[in-house]
């Protein structure tokens, strides 16, 4: 069994997409204190982010590479489709989560006092797009759990932390994920 050792703060969105992937993968890992923007975190990532993930002599950073690395590299139930359009389609919802939704959940929420109209439009309107998703199937390609489900759940965990849920009122098949996805070992374990 490889060592991994994850770096990076458990309350980071992307930190804790790949912690739910070692979770779910059954991978053993030390989360590792991370001194952000020191000299020490541009060795380990050249552009100040994190996840930084080691294992053995191999250092990647970049949460899609690492979660796509861990779930190729190890035993485990597998969190990617097999059949190309299915994977296609993982490949297109991780996109959604990392160029949309952190923008417009996480990014916009994080600036201290924004409770601006237009802010909460776009929170609502990205949700409204997951959520007719979701009326389709129990996750976001069809009924198994893969890796865009897993970039997405800390984005939504932290709306609610935030203390937005009313953003998600009448999104039935966004509560329904919700549900399955909190009721996960991976998702409880990885609560900061």
């Amino acid at each position: 069994m490889k060592h991994v050792e994850l770096y990076g703060f458990a309350g980071s969105t992307y930190v804790r997409t790949v912690r739910m992937v070692c979770e779910e993968k059954g991978v053993a890992y030390q989360l590792e204190p991370l001194a952000f923007r020191q000299s020490s975190h541009g060795e380990l990532h050249p552009f100040l982010r994190m996840p930084v993930l080691r294992t053995g002599d191999a250092v990647l950073y970049e949460s899609v590479a690492i979660a796509i690395f861990v779930d190729e590299s190890f035993e485990g139930p597998r969190l990617s489709p097999t059949e190309p359009l299915d994977r296609a389609r993982m490949h297109q919802w991780i996109s959604v989560c990392n160029d949309y939704l952190y923008r417009d959940l996480v990014q916009a929420l994080l600036k201290s006092g924004d409770r601006s109209d237009e802010v909460m439009t776009a929170a609502r309107r990205d949700l409204e797009i997951v959520d007719r998703q979701l009326r389709a199937g129990s996750f976001l390609v069809g009924d198994e759990i893969y890796l865009c489900d897993l970039f997405l759940a800390p984005m939504i965990a932290f709306v609610e932390e935030k203390g937005r849920a009313s953003l998600f009122h009448g999104l039935e098949g966004l509560a329904a994920w919700r549900s399955r996805l909190e009721s996960r070992a991976s998702f409880s374990a990885t609560r900061s």
